[in-house]
């Protein structure tokens, strides 16, 4: 069986990546491309992103969908380096918070 895989441009979900609305609004957008394609693999375009809009869009995402099939449906692809480490951490934080 193929997977098939949805690519996302950041650019198409989220105008800036900075506040909570917007990541709010992009999380809903990545949701919906979630109920339609098996898998979805997001173009980040190595721009920065604020601790608002990553908690808001991919910490609450990972959280809704649970970790496990955040992990095995969602890929995020050119992160720069500084929103790595953001990224982990707003998942495992809103991940484990799901579970309390």
């Amino acid at each position: 069986m193929m997977i098939s895989i949805f690519n996302v441009d950041i650019n198409d979900v989220a105008a800036e990546l900075t506040t909570r609305p917007v990541g709010a609004q992009a999380r809903f957008r990545l949701l919906s491309f979630l109920q339609e394609h098996e898998s979805i693999e997001i173009d980040f375009h190595n721009k920065s992103l604020t601790p608002s809009f990553a908690d808001e869009c991919i910490g609450q995402l990972a959280a809704h969908i649970g970790l496990s099939d955040f992990k095995s449906r969602v890929r995020m692809v050119n992160l720069n380096d500084a929103s790595r480490p953001l990224i982990k951490h707003v998942i495992l934080t809103r991940c484990s918070a799901a579970k309390h």
